[in-house]
């Protein structure tokens, strides 16, 4: 390929975490690590001057920014995930509501709100999920869960106040995510807490919808895919705006273990998503389509060479490969489903493992002309600080986070 135009672009570096989404109406009901924010979704649908009759596609949705940030503009758009949970949050944040509705439901709930009651559970749950919610905390979200699906209306209803109880679920639930790992942390909040903090969540979402100006057609919606093997048929989406996960061992399927046994998988459900999943953590063994058409680059090869000869663990370098694959194979269909001129933004991380840095955002860019895109430039937004175990061993070499902006032309 030819040499790639790296373009400086770190006046953007806060819109490639989610920090600025927890304070944004609707965004912050719920959200996921390593996203990023509305705003570069606006400034990317600007310049490259989209409007109602394009459709934007996110195949990585995650918890729904690129397609809420879509419906802020007017512009339809659809996302797929692989996660239940992803999609879940998403639709929730998509829907169009009748305040009012809402507002009588959640009167009936706090009148039948009762922690008294709160002493068993009705349902079996996998065992990390009675581990993180013990003594009566498990008991209290089992029965709220059940007298949400009780007087609730619709199942539209339903899932906007499903949601508040799942984002307050974290603050009581003694599995606590660092990083891409639980760390089990003793908490002294117990079961008489939970109506008082789903409270406050109900009205912070409540007040969003009070004051949401979107349209309410329906043009935006997220559903269960996976983006190595996409749905659609034909050439529909003039933009894609996503963000794969990053190479860096994060497992969501244990980040969100507790969530996603409570509301949607049995321990084996859950087993098998993680085995599905992007390769971006050693446990991943995806069931693919045949990636014909591919060739491991040269710089990926000598990369990993050097991390099996340095490190330890042998599924880093299975990892760092089968990573590049999916990357293909995602970036392949892609360009099936994208009409001709769509362009394509990647948001996409750099990586060390054993001193070794893994050009994450310029591999990217070569699997995808493999794929018969054309990489126009990378936009360079952030410089991130290896980690203090990789520090102290190989010294400071700070990852470079960038978008990569594709576009099919043939």
């Amino acid at each position: 390929m030819t040499r790639l135009c790296v373009e400086d672009r770190t006046d953007w570096r806060g819109w490639v975490t989610p920090k600025p989404l927890e304070v944004k109406p609707i965004h912050r009901w719920y959200t996921f690590p390593h996203s990023f924010t509305s705003e570069l979704v606006h400034a990317l649908a600007n310049e490259w001057g989209l409007g109602p009759s394009d459709c934007i596609l996110d195949p990585f949705a995650g918890a729904g920014t690129t397609i809420l940030a879509a419906k802020e503009m007017g512009i339809p758009a659809t996302g797929y995930d692989l996660s239940p949970l992803a999609v879940f949050v998403s639709q929730v944040k998509l829907a169009n509501y009748a305040v009012g509705r809402l507002e009588r439901i959640w009167l009936r709930l706090i009148k039948g709100m009762h922690p008294s009651d709160w002493n068993g559970v009705a349902r079996k749950y996998p065992e990390l999920v009675y581990k993180a919610l013990p003594g009566k905390l498990l008991a209290a979200f089992d029965a709220v869960d059940r007298w949400i699906t009780e007087v609730s209306e619709s199942e539209l209803e339903r899932n906007f106040f499903r949601l508040a109880l799942l984002a307050v679920l974290p603050k009581y639930s003694r599995a606590v995510a660092t990083g891409g790992w639980l760390k089990w942390v003793p908490k002294r909040n117990g079961a008489s807490g939970v109506a008082s903090t789903l409270r406050d969540r109900v009205r912070l979402m409540l007040n969003d919808v009070r004051a949401a100006q979107l349209p309410r057609h329906a043009s935006w919606g997220v559903k269960l895919s996976d983006a190595r093997a996409l749905p659609d048929e034909g050439p529909l989406y003039s933009a894609v705006i996503t963000s794969p996960p990053y190479p860096n061992r994060h497992d969501y399927t244990r980040v969100f273990g507790v969530e996603l046994m409570f509301a949607f998988l049995d321990w084996e459900g859950a087993r098998q998503l993680r085995y599905q999943s992007f390769h971006s953590h050693p446990e991943a063994r995806p069931n693919r389509p045949d990636a014909d058409g591919y060739e491991q680059p040269r710089a990926l090869t000598k990369s990993v060479a050097e991390v099996r000869k340095r490190g330890k663990d042998p599924r880093i370098p299975k990892m760092l490969e089968g990573y590049f694959l999916d990357m293909y194979l995602s970036l392949r269909e892609m360009r099936r489903v994208c009409r001709l001129g769509a362009k394509i933004a990647l948001v996409v991380g750099n990586a060390q493992y054993c001193g070794e840095s893994i050009a994450v955002d310029e591999l990217t860019a070569e699997v995808g002309e493999q794929a018969g895109l054309t990489c126009e430039k990378l936009l360079a937004v952030r410089y991130r600080g290896n980690s203090a175990q990789q520090m102290g061993k190989f010294g400071r070499n700070p990852s470079r986070e960038s978008v990569v902006i594709f576009s099919r032309t043939t």
